[in-house]
């Protein structure tokens, strides 16, 4: 899991993503949602939810190339294989794995 593309829940409203533990045990329906997120919090477990970050504008205007390039190392896939030996390339941490993953092309 990534953790920079997580926020720690502060607030009672940020509690909603915790599971629907009244359907899952129907003791806790005697219990308020506050109630609960109070016992969440005394047993120190923290909610963390997902932090949305937008793409920024000149990013998205590369898109078109981004998928012109990304069709061209598909294409020419076979050929680094047989010149290399191995399938696929080795950009796990190179300028283009991470320009992809900018535009969400890559997780």
């Amino acid at each position: 899991m990534v953790f920079r593309k997580l926020e720690r829940a502060w607030s009672y409203n940020q509690y909603s993503h915790i599971p629907n533990f009244t359907k899952t045990f129907p003791e806790l329906n005697q219990v308020s949602y506050e109630e609960l997120c109070d016992r969440w919090r005394s047993l120190g477990v923290d909610m963390y939810a997902t932090k949305v970050t937008p793409v920024k504008a000149w990013t998205r205007f590369t898109l078109p190339f981004a998928v012109v390039l990304l069709t061209l190392m598909f294409i020419g896939m076979p050929f680094a294989f047989f010149i290399t030996g191995k399938w696929g390339y080795g950009v796990g941490n190179g300028k283009v794995y991470n320009w992809f993953k900018a535009l969400r092309l890559f997780r």
